[in-house]
């Protein structure tokens, strides 16, 4: 049976690190094979080690100077003074042992800085991106890059269609991976000269099935299963579907606890109700991969539930499963 080593920064999120040790609950109760690397300061540790007693008697606590803040530059965050923070050791333990994983709900532009410092990028990759999957109704949809580089060039969007491409194939290979470029229109005219210019380059690329445009009101409703864009518009993109899932489940409980009635209704509906709440919950999709640097780095977003967390987890599980790296590695070479 597989081994699965886990570094978890417990200081990375809103709900940190109360999130982040029930999540490791979670996802060690339904997995066995799971072992955790907590990396987190001395206060912490004391605070949490009773509550969490049996989590840390399993697991391998690994002292941290400091923590790294929201808002810290990146620059900053690869200061000596920060080397020994929880989230730098977490990504180092993966300089070692690429059989490892490491995952946070920190600071983004700090975690890439030292992804890409420790563990280097892999061969012919100048920029890795972060790819993370979108609910859609025929399907799961590989959609990248979510925030790692606000500008990108033509060569750099290829790259991405090629990883994001290599990674739907080998977690879904009974599909027929199809790509995406995600423009303002679908016509063939259609957008600016970085757009045009990445568009003609995939046409040309035999490493993908390249289905050409998609609009941003398709991304739900696709045939295609990976879509490529910048890390501006990814992340816009990826705020924007999680607002509006917050704001239908919102205002859809609202409305159904108005009146007796509604609230009878909603009682007799309540499986239906949770199958939808389930289909659209970004939770249950959680757990972005640093795709292109050379480890399994996972980013959990922000303000990670305990439920999100433990999905991370299972994620980075998944991750080693498919022997997801090795095999970008070698779509990429050729």
């Amino acid at each position: 049976m597989t081994k699965y080593l886990i570094n978890l920064d417990l200081h990375g999120g809103d709900f940190a690190p109360k999130s982040v040790l029930e999540g490791a609950l979670i996802a060690q109760t339904k997995n066995s094979s799971i072992n955790f690397n907590l990396h987190c300061d001395i206060p912490t540790y004391e605070k949490f080690k009773p509550t969490f007693s049996e989590l840390f008697a399993n697991s391998q606590w690994i002292e941290s100077q400091n923590f790294i803040s929201p808002d810290m530059k990146p620059s900053d965050a690869l200061k000596k003074d920060n080397r020994n923070s929880s989230m730098s050791n977490a990504i180092l333990n993966l300089k070692e042992n690429k059989n490892q994983i490491s995952i946070s709900a920190g600071n983004t532009g700090a975690m890439m800085a030292y992804s890409t410092v420790y563990l280097r990028t892999i061969d012919n990759i100048s920029r890795p991106a972060i790819a993370s999957l979108f609910p859609s109704e025929n399907h799961p949809v590989c959609f990248l890059d979510l925030g790692a580089n606000a500008e990108c060039n033509s060569e750099n969007l290829l790259d991405f269609a090629v990883m994001g491409s290599t990674y739907y194939k080998v977690l879904f290979p009974q599909m027929d991976t199809k790509v995406a470029l995600l423009n303002i229109g679908s016509e063939e005219l259609k957008g600016n000269n970085l757009i045009q210019e990445t568009h003609e380059l995939m046409k040309n690329d035999k490493r993908i099935n390249y289905h050409g445009f998609i609009e941003a009101n398709e991304i739900t409703s696709t045939n295609n299963h990976v879509i490529v864009t910048d890390g501006f518009s990814g992340n816009i993109a990826l705020k924007t579907a999680e607002g509006v899932s917050k704001f239908i489940t919102g205002s859809l409980k609202q409305s159904l606890t108005t009146s007796s009635f509604s609230k009878f209704l909603s009682f007799l509906l309540k499986k239906n109700f949770k199958n939808f709440k389930n289909l659209i919950d970004p939770r249950n999709y959680n757990g972005g991969m640093f795709i292109g640097v050379n480890g399994i780095v996972i980013k959990s977003h922000g303000n990670a539930d305990s439920h999100a967390f433990a999905n991370a987890i299972d994620f980075g599980v998944r991750c080693i499963d498919f022997d997801l790296l090795n095999e970008i590695k070698k779509n990429v070479s050729r």
